[in-house]
């Protein structure tokens, strides 16, 4: 099996709690002392972090929950890194990076603009890896943690496709209003029989959304990849979209599209570089692909949308 397959990054759930509670203690009492915002937070995490507009996640290695880290809500732009944790005998295997650098692009994605964290510099191996992510020390006020002798902040990167998933989210919203206006009969219509009605146009970017989708998930995986093309004729007819409803047509559309645009803000910086051969195509990048997505879609909508005709 694929190690890289073993190791998941899992979300919040109260079934959790105990593994964010047992992960934390164990660090904690081997250098230090459980102080009483410690009990608090492990023993209740969903109203001291979750309920105030945090976060908390873990990474599980096969069925076994490995570490977890957290972050919390300072203020509206400021959150703190907080409880992070790896089991020791996971330890080696990067997944505090893993941990910390998922959090970070979750906290950016959220919107928050810088995450600060408190440590001690005891932790020298803790201390390289926040550096290695961009933390930078900065002055320690006084208060807080008793064991904590170092305060650590880094900027929040905006994701990189944010602003083309809102750009997406943004023509997706506006076009389903004008393609409800055709008809039926509007919408199959045929200038020529070689050419593809308004159904086949939107059907075509229905495919599109479906084959990219996939595209923007597995292109995350490795540096390189190789990805199947497909035929869009080929799959045009077979789905038969010329027989099929006009706003079921839509509705599919535009659903497929905002799944779209809810992961392209997820995708890192480190993974738009990584390089993919779609078929007999040259190779791009990732990046390159999710910018195309958009270009290739505004085409074919202005096949529907003829710039001459007023909607």
């Amino acid at each position: 099996m694929n190690e890289a397959n073993d190791i998941r990054i899992l979300s919040w759930h109260p079934a959790l709690q105990k593994d964010f509670e047992q992960l934390n203690s164990a660090w904690i009492k081997k250098d230090y002392t459980l102080e009483p915002i410690d009990i608090a937070v492990l023993g209740n995490p969903q109203e001291y972090i979750i309920n105030h507009g945090g976060d908390i996640i873990f990474v599980a290695v096969d069925d076994q929950i490995a570490g977890t880290v957290a972050y919390k809500q300072l203020d509206e732009g400021t959150v703190e890194m907080t409880k992070m944790a790896v089991d020791e005998s996971f330890q080696g295997r990067k997944l505090g990076w893993l941990l910390g650098c998922t959090l970070l692009l979750r906290a950016a994605e959220a919107g928050f603009s810088r995450m600060v964290l408190y440590s001690n510099t005891k932790q020298a191996a803790a201390i390289n890896m926040y550096r290695k992510l961009g933390f930078e020390e900065v002055e320690l006020e006084k208060g807080g943690y008793e064991r904590c002798n170092i305060k650590m902040a880094i900027t929040l990167e905006k994701p990189p496709l944010g602003d083309l998933s809102k750009a997406l989210w943004e023509v997706v919203e506006a076009t389903t209003e004008k393609l409800l206006r055709f008809s039926e009969e509007e919408a199959g219509e045929k200038k020529l029989p070689s050419k593809w009605s308004k159904k086949e146009i939107l059907g075509h970017l229905i495919d599109s959304a479906l084959n990219n989708y996939t595209r923007f998930v597995r292109a995350q995986h490795a540096e390189y990849v190789e990805l199947p093309a497909y035929n869009q004729n080929f799959w045009v007819e077979v789905r038969a979209y010329q027989r099929t409803d006009w706003k079921e047509i839509i509705d599919i559309w535009r659903i497929q599209n905002l799944h779209i645009v809810r992961i392209l803000p997820l995708i890192p910086a480190r993974a738009l570089q990584h390089i993919c051969v779609i078929g007999p195509n040259a190779p791009v990048s990732l990046q390159y692909i999710a910018e195309d997505y958009l270009r290739h879609l505004n085409h074919h909508l202005a096949q529907i949308f003829p710039v001459h005709a007023n909607y």
